[in-house]
């Protein structure tokens, strides 16, 4: 994992600090857009200012518009209720998972990807075989075996969410050869984190020292912490 000034979203239940420090050199316009970012380690970053990628691939209305639908849709969905009450049997939240199944098949029970992916959560059918999914396109079946496979991903993955994600997506194995989140799969694992933290609600905090530095949290942070986080530049 990376050593840098950020920390990982560590685990379902926890709160993660979110950093980024930026030149005092390049000053951010007033209404400037947040940009979210994966890195290759898994460390969730925000920023004001977009990658040379970014730059180069705008968004586009019909994009915008398809993801404000998916995030409305992963609060009230059709499975919502068999997602709830199989998410917590195997302690995972609703939200995630619905975040999840938002991005793999946009909510629809018989998805079939090019490569044979199935169902709300897209199981491979080497998946489905492992965890006894007898049919993938039962919501139920499907769901309880993708949740299934997404909690063995996280304790895998001691976990790390994006890791999870990105193994859930590409495989264990891909993920270990690239010793984090692969750089083809950081804008799936973005999409399903940016929808899980819109569903929960949560509120990022903006803080700028007097050098520069700009500290994204999404936990209020003390004067003595800003501090530490100047000293570490």
């Amino acid at each position: 994992m990376s050593s840098g000034p950020a920390s990982t979203l560590s685990c379902l239940g926890s709160v993660a600090l979110l950093t980024l420090g930026l030149a005092a050199s390049h000053p951010a316009p007033v209404e400037a857009k947040i940009l979210r970012h994966v890195d290759a380690d898994g460390v969730i970053w925000f920023t004001n200012i977009p990658s040379a990628s970014e730059e180069r691939k705008p968004q586009q209305p019909a994009v915008e518009a398809r993801g404000a639908r998916r995030s409305g849709r992963v609060q009230s969905h059709p499975y919502r209720v068999e997602v709830e009450r199989l998410a917590l049997r195997h302690g995972l939240n609703p939200g995630l998972v619905s975040a999840l199944m938002a991005v793999e098949s946009d909510f629809d029970p018989d998805a079939v990807s090019p490569k044979g992916a199935q169902g709300l959560m897209q199981l491979m059918p080497l998946i489905t075989k492992y965890y006894r999914v007898y049919n993938p396109f039962d919501p139920q079946q499907n769901i309880e075996g993708g949740i299934r496979y997404l909690s063995d991903m996280l304790r895998l993955f001691d976990n790390k969410l994006p890791l999870a994600l990105a193994a859930y997506n590409g495989g264990e194995g891909l993920v270990r050869k690239h010793g984090g989140v692969p750089p083809f799969l950081e804008s799936y694992v973005n999409k399903v984190l940016t929808l899980y933290e819109q569903a929960r609600g949560r509120q990022i905090h903006r803080y700028s020292t007097p050098s520069g530095l700009i500290l994204f949290s999404n936990v209020p942070l003390s004067q003595e912490q800003l501090s530490q986080w100047e000293a570490k530049r």
